[in-house]
């Protein structure tokens, strides 16, 4: 619509030739084309806690507020295109919501089998079969255990796909691969997220249902690192800490070799530019997570707690 309007009023030639009768028949036979796809640029969606959310749009190089949908105590904790999941990653939360804000369109996933308190959740398209998965990891309620004076809980991973309508069970993740601040991302198929400290990686295959922890060593003096997938490869980006006096020196990004092999290893790609460095992190604690995502070979760096990208 914006285009549309800018293009009319250009002058009286431009916006006769939009109201004239060749390009609304033009227009017509586009859109009676079914194999005729329009593609745009992907938008970066921030999520915040108001009533809007925002979403950069690169073909118009401008930003759209978004309502947020009105479901008390939820959030949204998962997207993948145009669709965001909803739940609650604090409290109990067995029922999930999923949301289209461009469409405006809400629906009520069926209730999880088990998963209760969500740890980690996950969501990927196949826009062949215009369909979609959603992977949740977390526990159970945990129960008083009177030997051990302490909870005692069990970690279950579940699967919902859109095209069978419903919940099923896949392996459990891993005990001690506990899950960090980073989001995850999906690369070739496979879910990869960032374990809490001592920081590593760990992979998660839908179809069989089956948590890896990658065998490849982690950046030495790495701190906050986050993952990100860029064309088919497994990009990490992350600062470097000087392991003496703890001050952060620069960030760096990586690529994971060799992911189909048995000998994997992360290799540097580039550092972040000095003068972008000190303007980035001039507002930005040592401690502040990096939040990464890509769009073809762009990536998108930035941290809660500094205003800028």
């Amino acid at each position: 619509v914006v285009s549309t309007v800018q293009f009319r009023s250009v002058c009286t030639k431009w916006k006769s030739l939009f109201l004239s009768d060749a390009y609304w028949r033009k227009r017509y036979r586009m859109d009676q084309d079914q194999d005729q796809e329009v593609k745009r640029d992907a938008w970066f969606f921030l999520c915040t806690t108001g009533q809007f959310s925002c979403a950069f749009d690169f073909e118009m190089d401008r930003w759209h507020k978004i309502p947020n949908p009105a479901i008390p105590r939820t959030s949204i904790i998962a997207a993948a295109g145009s669709i965001l999941c909803l739940g609650n990653l604090v409290a109990d939360c067995k029922i999930l919501y999923i949301c289209n804000p461009i469409k405006k369109t809400l629906m009520q996933l069926p209730p999880t089998s088990r998963v209760q308190l969500i740890h980690k959740a996950t969501m990927c398209l196949n826009k062949d079969a215009r369909s979609y998965k959603i992977v949740v990891a977390g526990e159970e309620n945990s129960i008083m255990s009177a030997l051990m004076n302490s909870r005692v809980y069990r970690l279950y991973t579940e699967i919902y796909d859109s095209i069978a309508g419903y919940w099923r069970m896949a392996g459990n993740p891993l005990p001690h691969a506990k899950f960090g601040s980073d989001p995850g991302v999906w690369c070739n198929g496979l879910f990869y997220s960032i374990t809490e400290m001592p920081y590593g990686v760990v992979r998660f295959d839908p179809e069989n249902g089956v948590w890896t922890e990658l065998d490849a060593a982690m950046p030495c003096y790495i701190s906050t690192p986050s993952l990100a997938e860029s064309n088919g490869r497994l990009i990490m980006i992350g600062r470097v800490v000087n392991n003496l006096n703890k001050a952060t020196e620069k960030i760096l990004i990586w690529e994971l070799q060799n992911m189909d092999s048995d000998i994997i290893a992360w290799t540097e790609l580039q550092q972040m530019p000095h003068c972008i460095y000190s303007e980035f992190m001039a507002t930005v604690k040592s401690y502040s997570p990096l939040v990464c995502s890509a769009i073809g070979d762009w990536l998108c760096i930035a941290t809660h707690l500094s205003p800028r990208t």
